[in-house]
Protein backbone atom coordinates (compact mmCIF):
# COMPACT_ATOMS: atom_id res chain seq x y z
CA UNK A 1 0.00 0.00 0.00
CA UNK A 2 2.45 2.59 1.30
CA UNK A 3 4.79 2.16 -2.02
CA UNK A 4 5.49 5.85 -3.17
CA UNK A 5 5.21 4.80 -6.84
CA UNK A 6 1.50 3.70 -6.59
CA UNK A 7 0.35 6.73 -4.91
CA UNK A 8 -2.03 8.23 -8.22
CA UNK A 9 -1.80 12.06 -9.03
CA UNK A 10 -4.71 12.83 -10.37
CA UNK A 11 -3.84 16.85 -11.60
CA UNK A 12 0.32 16.64 -12.00
CA UNK A 13 2.03 13.31 -11.93
CA UNK A 14 5.03 13.56 -9.94
CA UNK A 15 8.17 12.64 -12.16
CA UNK A 16 10.94 12.82 -9.29
CA UNK A 17 11.38 10.95 -5.78
CA UNK A 18 10.36 14.47 -4.08
CA UNK A 19 7.09 15.08 -5.83
CA UNK A 20 6.16 11.38 -5.37
CA UNK A 21 7.11 11.53 -1.93
CA UNK A 22 5.14 14.65 -1.67
CA UNK A 23 1.95 12.97 -3.27
CA UNK A 24 2.88 10.07 -0.74
CA UNK A 25 2.86 12.33 2.13
CA UNK A 26 -0.62 13.58 0.98
CA UNK A 27 -2.72 10.54 0.70
CA UNK A 28 -1.51 9.21 3.94
CA UNK A 29 -2.28 12.59 6.10
CA UNK A 30 -5.75 12.09 4.53
CA UNK A 31 -6.23 8.79 4.74
CA UNK A 32 -5.26 8.97 8.68
CA UNK A 33 -7.57 12.24 8.98
CA UNK A 34 -10.71 10.20 7.07
CA UNK A 35 -10.05 7.32 9.70
CA UNK A 36 -9.94 10.14 12.92
CA UNK A 37 -12.34 12.15 11.62
CA UNK A 38 -14.32 10.98 8.57
CA UNK A 39 -14.89 11.75 5.25
CA UNK A 40 -17.23 14.96 5.54
CA UNK A 41 -15.35 16.65 8.08
CA UNK A 42 -11.77 16.91 6.46
CA UNK A 43 -10.98 19.63 4.44
CA UNK A 44 -8.17 19.81 1.77
CA UNK A 45 -6.19 22.63 4.10
CA UNK A 46 -6.80 19.88 7.29
CA UNK A 47 -5.28 17.38 4.87
CA UNK A 48 -1.82 20.12 3.86
CA UNK A 49 -1.55 21.05 7.74
CA UNK A 50 -1.48 17.23 8.78
CA UNK A 51 1.32 16.67 5.80
CA UNK A 52 3.16 19.39 6.85
CA UNK A 53 3.08 20.95 3.35
CA UNK A 54 1.69 24.22 1.30
CA UNK A 55 -1.42 23.70 0.66
CA UNK A 56 -0.22 24.78 -2.81
CA UNK A 57 0.71 21.48 -3.26
CA UNK A 58 -2.15 19.70 -2.60
CA UNK A 59 -4.51 21.24 -5.46
CA UNK A 60 -0.84 20.65 -7.44
CA UNK A 61 -1.82 17.07 -7.59
CA UNK A 62 -5.35 17.22 -6.61
CA UNK A 63 -8.33 19.47 -7.62
CA UNK A 64 -10.16 19.01 -4.85
CA UNK A 65 -11.00 16.51 -1.70
CA UNK A 66 -12.84 14.04 -3.41
CA UNK A 67 -9.68 13.38 -6.04
CA UNK A 68 -7.94 12.45 -3.01
CA UNK A 69 -10.79 10.00 -2.42
CA UNK A 70 -10.80 8.65 -5.41
CA UNK A 71 -6.87 7.91 -5.40
CA UNK A 72 -7.46 6.35 -1.83
CA UNK A 73 -9.71 4.18 -3.52
CA UNK A 74 -7.77 3.25 -6.34
CA UNK A 75 -4.75 1.78 -4.52
CA UNK A 76 -7.34 0.34 -1.91
CA UNK A 77 -8.70 -1.39 -5.31
CA UNK A 78 -5.54 -2.53 -7.15
CA UNK A 79 -3.85 -4.14 -3.94
CA UNK A 80 -6.56 -6.26 -3.06
CA UNK A 81 -7.24 -7.00 -6.66
CA UNK A 82 -4.23 -8.52 -7.25
CA UNK A 83 -4.73 -10.54 -3.92
CA UNK A 84 -7.79 -12.01 -5.58
CA UNK A 85 -5.94 -12.51 -8.45
CA UNK A 86 -3.42 -14.88 -6.69
CA UNK A 87 -6.54 -16.61 -4.56
CA UNK A 88 -7.64 -17.63 -8.52
CA UNK A 89 -4.78 -18.52 -9.54
CA UNK A 90 -4.86 -21.18 -6.93
CA UNK A 91 -4.18 -24.58 -8.60
CA UNK A 92 -6.52 -26.26 -6.53
CA UNK A 93 -8.92 -23.50 -6.38
CA UNK A 94 -11.80 -25.68 -8.54
CA UNK A 95 -11.55 -28.85 -5.77
CA UNK A 96 -11.63 -26.24 -2.83
CA UNK A 97 -14.79 -26.35 -0.38
CA UNK A 98 -16.75 -22.66 -0.59
CA UNK A 99 -15.97 -22.98 3.03
CA UNK A 100 -12.37 -22.58 2.05
CA UNK A 101 -12.94 -20.40 -0.79
CA UNK A 102 -14.88 -17.93 0.92
CA UNK A 103 -12.30 -17.74 3.76
CA UNK A 104 -9.00 -17.14 1.64
CA UNK A 105 -11.03 -14.33 0.27
CA UNK A 106 -12.50 -12.62 3.06
CA UNK A 107 -9.45 -13.59 5.17
CA UNK A 108 -7.40 -12.24 3.09
CA UNK A 109 -9.33 -9.12 2.89
CA UNK A 110 -9.12 -8.63 6.43
CA UNK A 111 -5.31 -9.18 7.12
CA UNK A 112 -4.61 -6.38 4.17
CA UNK A 113 -6.58 -3.95 5.92
CA UNK A 114 -5.40 -4.50 9.37
CA UNK A 115 -2.11 -4.29 8.30
CA UNK A 116 -3.10 -1.20 6.12
CA UNK A 117 -5.13 0.53 8.28
CA UNK A 118 -8.80 -0.51 8.37
CA UNK A 119 -10.42 1.87 5.28
CA UNK A 120 -13.48 2.80 7.42
CA UNK A 121 -13.91 5.69 5.05
CA UNK A 122 -14.66 3.39 2.58
CA UNK A 123 -17.71 1.76 4.12
CA UNK A 124 -18.64 5.35 4.17
CA UNK A 125 -18.03 5.97 0.90
CA UNK A 126 -20.45 3.50 0.08
CA UNK A 127 -23.41 5.75 1.98
CA UNK A 128 -22.56 8.86 0.09
CA UNK A 129 -24.37 8.65 -3.63
CA UNK A 130 -21.92 11.54 -4.99
CA UNK A 131 -18.65 9.36 -4.09
CA UNK A 132 -20.23 6.05 -5.11
CA UNK A 133 -21.00 7.84 -8.17
CA UNK A 134 -17.64 9.15 -8.90
CA UNK A 135 -15.68 6.01 -7.83
CA UNK A 136 -17.71 3.82 -9.27
CA UNK A 137 -15.30 2.24 -11.98
CA UNK A 138 -13.21 1.26 -9.27
CA UNK A 139 -15.75 -0.27 -7.44
CA UNK A 140 -17.01 -2.52 -10.29
CA UNK A 141 -13.24 -3.89 -11.12
CA UNK A 142 -13.08 -4.70 -7.48
CA UNK A 143 -16.27 -6.42 -7.63
CA UNK A 144 -15.09 -7.90 -11.09
CA UNK A 145 -12.42 -9.13 -9.35
CA UNK A 146 -13.93 -10.73 -6.67
CA UNK A 147 -16.26 -12.29 -8.93
CA UNK A 148 -13.67 -13.35 -11.18
CA UNK A 149 -12.69 -15.95 -8.41
CA UNK A 150 -16.06 -17.19 -7.97
CA UNK A 151 -16.18 -18.04 -11.59
CA UNK A 152 -13.21 -20.42 -11.45
CA UNK A 153 -14.69 -22.14 -8.56
CA UNK A 154 -17.80 -22.28 -10.12
CA UNK A 155 -18.57 -20.88 -13.81
CA UNK A 156 -22.08 -21.09 -14.00
CA UNK A 157 -22.62 -18.48 -11.22
CA UNK A 158 -24.67 -15.73 -12.41
CA UNK A 159 -23.78 -11.85 -11.86
CA UNK A 160 -26.48 -11.62 -9.18
CA UNK A 161 -24.87 -14.13 -7.47
CA UNK A 162 -21.25 -13.20 -7.43
CA UNK A 163 -22.41 -9.63 -6.97
CA UNK A 164 -24.71 -10.81 -3.30
CA UNK A 165 -21.65 -12.88 -2.41
CA UNK A 166 -19.41 -9.85 -2.82
CA UNK A 167 -21.46 -7.47 -0.52
CA UNK A 168 -21.90 -10.03 2.02
CA UNK A 169 -18.29 -10.99 2.03
CA UNK A 170 -17.40 -6.83 2.67
CA UNK A 171 -19.90 -7.43 5.49
CA UNK A 172 -18.04 -10.20 6.65
CA UNK A 173 -14.80 -8.54 6.41
CA UNK A 174 -15.70 -5.01 8.24
CA UNK A 175 -16.72 -7.53 11.18
CA UNK A 176 -12.84 -9.04 11.12
CA UNK A 177 -11.67 -5.33 11.45
CA UNK A 178 -14.47 -4.10 13.95
CA UNK A 179 -12.43 -4.15 17.72
CA UNK A 180 -16.10 -4.75 19.02
CA UNK A 181 -15.61 -8.07 18.10
CA UNK A 182 -11.90 -8.88 18.69
CA UNK A 183 -12.36 -10.72 22.13
CA UNK A 184 -15.79 -12.60 20.93
CA UNK A 185 -15.16 -16.31 22.30
CA UNK A 186 -15.35 -19.22 19.81
CA UNK A 187 -14.26 -18.83 16.58
CA UNK A 188 -13.70 -15.42 14.79
CA UNK A 189 -16.81 -13.72 14.09
CA UNK A 190 -16.38 -12.65 10.71
CA UNK A 191 -15.14 -16.80 10.43
CA UNK A 192 -18.79 -17.55 11.16
CA UNK A 193 -20.15 -14.81 8.96
CA UNK A 194 -18.02 -16.16 6.17
CA UNK A 195 -19.85 -19.68 6.67
CA UNK A 196 -22.80 -18.65 6.17
CA UNK A 197 -21.45 -16.95 3.06
CA UNK A 198 -20.01 -20.22 2.00
CA UNK A 199 -23.64 -21.99 2.41
CA UNK A 200 -25.18 -19.78 -0.49
CA UNK A 201 -22.66 -20.27 -2.52
CA UNK A 202 -22.81 -23.78 -2.49
CA UNK A 203 -26.09 -23.97 -2.79
CA UNK A 204 -26.18 -21.50 -5.62
CA UNK A 205 -23.38 -23.85 -7.63
CA UNK A 206 -25.46 -26.81 -6.61
CA UNK A 207 -28.89 -25.86 -8.10
CA UNK A 208 -26.73 -24.64 -10.88
CA UNK A 209 -25.08 -28.07 -11.78
CA UNK A 210 -28.31 -29.62 -10.90
CA UNK A 211 -30.17 -27.51 -14.00
CA UNK A 212 -26.97 -28.10 -16.39
CA UNK A 213 -27.38 -31.93 -15.74
CA UNK A 214 -31.02 -31.82 -16.04
CA UNK A 215 -30.37 -30.02 -19.44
Amino acid sequence: MYDPDKYKAKRTAPSQARGKERVRVILAAALALFRERGLEEVTTNDIAAHARVPIGSVYRYYPNKDAIIAALTELYVDDLSKIFAEIGQHPFLPHLSWDEVLLLLVESWVNYSRLNGPFAFLYAEKANPRLLAQNKASWERFVDAFRAVLKKRCPEITPTESLVCFHLALASAELGLDPRYQETPGNPVHYEATGAIAAYMMYSCKRHQHEHLSN
